[in-house]
């Protein structure tokens, strides 16, 4: 069976997410310190002290994010492509008051985030998540897109600020994060698929297929390398910190330390920042955040 083009998978994937919507909203539980090391990051770049900042989730499936930092006094835009993902999104927002929940829950996609918000929405948000969506975009051409429009969300500075405009967070999948999966799981596949991995090394795809042999979900794994490059050239800002959200604990080692409480947690969450944040340890993670702020001499 021919493997499907970009879009009919990104289709798949969202189809893979409806009927697996609970386990997704699951994930980030069992991986506390990916979602604490990322929301650390978000927040330390945001304007100390203010609320009611404008906020832009994009991918952010049942808004972990949008809910955490719609609690801070944010207005959060929750953005989604799976309808079952944004189905628990709502649920839960509707058992919480207005102020701690997402203002808004909008289906779209970020490859074609004009048809979910209106033009004049462009460049007015104070932050913009892309965390998810790189992940499972299977084009070079349009994941690009997807940065490009991302970023021409995110404000320029205004006339009262010294410095910098809004600020973009993107994720992508390590390229070497599958590999640590399939040591876990099945390390005698590279030798049972010697071709496909030829090919992932090159590209970094990878297609999952049901019982039935049909294609069900896809992944594109990125080469750490080229995560700041191309963040840098799509953004044209040279300012970019790349963070890596696992730190030491990439490769599913992380099971003990999720269950840990308080102090204990805390120091864990600590130690992988000072690692994710460390010029050559990002790269170590599976999941690693790109950052980048607008600029006054870039559009």
């Amino acid at each position: 069976m021919a493997t499907p083009g970009p879009e009919e998978l990104n289709t798949l994937t969202s189809q893979f997410y409806d009927a697996n919507s609970a386990l997704e909203d699951d994930r980030l539980r069992k991986h506390r310190i990916e979602y604490e090391v990322t929301l650390r990051t978000i927040i330390g770049r945001l304007p100390s002290g203010r609320k009611g900042l404008k906020i832009l989730d994009i991918g952010g499936g049942t808004g972990p994010y949008s809910f955490a930092l719609a609690a801070l006094g944010h207005t959060v835009t929750l953005v989604d492509l799976s309808p079952g993902l944004l189905e628990l999104a709502r649920t839960r927002a509707a058992s919480l008051p207005p102020t701690v929940r997402p203002a808004r829950i909008v289906e779209g996609d970020a490859t074609a985030l004009s048809s979910a918000l209106p033009a004049e929405e462009r460049g007015t948000y104070d932050a913009v998540l892309l965390l998810g969506p790189l992940y499972h975009i299977m084009s070079q051409d349009l994941r690009e897109k997807a940065l490009r429009d991302a970023w021409a969300m995110v404000r320029p500075p205004r006339s009262t600020d010294s410095q910098e405009g809004g600020t973009l967070f993107c994720a992508w999948v390590s390229r070497w994060a599958h590999y640590r999966d399939v040591a876990t799981r099945d390390p005698a596949r590279l030798v049972r698929n010697k071709a496909f991995y030829a090919k992932h090394a090159e590209d970094g795809d990878y297609v999952r297929y049901d019982e039935d042999g049909r294609p069900c979900h896809a992944m594109n794994h990125e080469h750490p390398a080229e995560m700041p490059l191309m963040l840098k050239r799509i953004t044209n800002e040279d300012d970019v910190t790349m963070v890596g959200t696992e730190g030491l604990l990439a490769g599913g080692i992380d099971k003990l330390v999720t269950e840990l409480q308080g102090d204990e947690f805390e120091a864990w969450v600590d130690k992988c920042f000072e690692v994710g944040t460390d010029k050559h340890g990002w790269m170590l993670s599976d999941h690693i955040v790109g950052v980048v702020s607008k600029t006054g001499g870039a559009q």
